[in-house]
């Protein structure tokens, strides 16, 4: 006689094995026990693994803003821009003196020409400049300062 369940593929209810049960739990910790089948991520063996893994940082962000005699100490900028660091000149502390401050930003704008970077502005009151450094892109088109143009949006989110 032909056997249906072989014949469709399905197991043959006859035959079918009980599945050893699983131990019961001896403890209400619901941490990880020894006999469970799934890492712990929070040993220190993966965040050691990952650490290895994981590339070092190499870039920076350097902030400068004018010292005590309003003076921008712009030595060594060129060089960390071509390196990939970005630069962010703060030029708020030289708001009573619109002349001094409008030399910090001719500095910052002949050098960011003569090294081939463009030099952002990020407040209105152009105070607060920005160098992005090697390597690294600037989206100029729907981001302004930052935050997503709110024209962008669906009018029932604004």
């Amino acid at each position: 006689m032909v056997n249906l369940y072989r014949l469709l593929g399905l197991p043959d209810p006859s035959k079918v094995q009980q599945r050893p049960a699983k131990p019961k739990r001896l403890s209400v910790d619901p941490g990880p026990q020894a006999d469970d089948r799934f890492h712990d991520l929070g040993e220190d063996v993966w965040s050691e693994r990952t650490g290895r893994i994981t590339p070092r940082p190499n870039r920076r962000v350097v902030y400068l803003r004018p010292d005590d005699l309003h003076r921008l100490p712009t030595q060594g900028m060129e060089q960390a821009l071509l390196e990939g660091d970005m630069v962010l000149v703060d030029l708020g502390s030289l708001t009573q003196m619109p002349s001094q401050q409008d030399v910090c930003k001719r500095r910052v704008q002949e050098m960011g020409e003569r090294i081939g970077y463009p030099v952002f502005s990020l407040n209105e009151s152009d105070t607060l400049l920005m160098a992005a450094g090697a390597r690294m892109r600037v989206d100029t088109i729907r981001h302004k300062l930052g935050m997503a143009i709110w024209n962008q949006l669906p009018e029932s989110e604004v």
